[in-house]
């Protein structure tokens, strides 16, 4: 890829948003259904993990352990009739860091996800949450973000490459123009084929369904 090219791509915001666990990326989130096992105890996604932690070494941990849902694990958590524990707002980052690394260690797929975002953004989108997420409109810490990115960078493997769609790069030129051939487009086009075809299976699919092309550039089905 020549030096006009990567300017051109690097001119475009490469960044990932996540939050629904239904939605493309949602495995980062905290309330995925992705099992962790942390001092010898199996916990139903790291949200439990996350939110039992601030009642260690009380019977409250072991409730929240215990609840039926990630959702039902936070509510218990930010209930404020529960002892929370002292220390908790010098301890919380490095408890979800333990946390999201557990998940990434423990599932081959997440971790695949992870460093096939190379050298992306990632921003857990909502504005319920200006610590952990973006506030909704940027203002926000997006510590889990962070945390996530750290960990992705720190990966053996990681490379630091995403390739955005086409469409995307170069948006000015018509899917069936004569840039697509014998040119930057073609060249483009290349890379990124080759790219893509190196993520896993998993990788693919999350790609695919947060890049939905333009109807211009769907493939007519007849």
């Amino acid at each position: 890829m020549d030096q006009e090219q990567e300017l051109h791509m690097n001119s475009e915001q490469k960044v990932i948003k996540f939050y629904e666990t239904n939605k493309p990326y949602g495995c980062f989130s905290n309330f995925a259904k992705y099992p962790i096992e942390i001092q010898d105890k199996v916990w139903p996604t790291s949200e439990h993990y996350f939110q039992a932690m601030k009642f260690a070494g009380t019977e409250h941990e072991e409730q929240l352990r215990l609840a039926p849902t990630p959702m039902e694990a936070a509510k218990m958590g930010r209930d404020r009739t529960r002892p929370l524990r002292e220390d908790w707002e010098n301890v919380k980052v490095g408890i979800m860091q333990e946390a999201v690394m557990s998940k990434i260690e423990q599932h081959q797929t997440v971790r695949d996800i992870l460093l096939s975002t190379g050298d992306c953004l990632l921003i857990e989108h909502t504005k319920n949450d200006a610590f952990w997420g973006d506030n909704g409109d940027g203002t926000g810490a997006n510590k889990l973000g962070l945390i996530l990115m750290q960990i992705r960078n720190d990966l053996e493997g990681y490379s630091p490459v995403f390739f955005l769609p086409q469409w995307i790069v170069y948006s000015e030129h018509h899917p069936y123009s004569m840039f697509w051939r014998m040119s930057a487009g073609e060249n483009y086009v290349m890379h990124l084929a080759e790219w893509y075809y190196g993520l896993s299976k998993e990788a693919k699919r999350e790609y695919d369904a947060y890049y939905i092309p333009p109807d211009e550039w769907k493939l007519d089905e007849e």
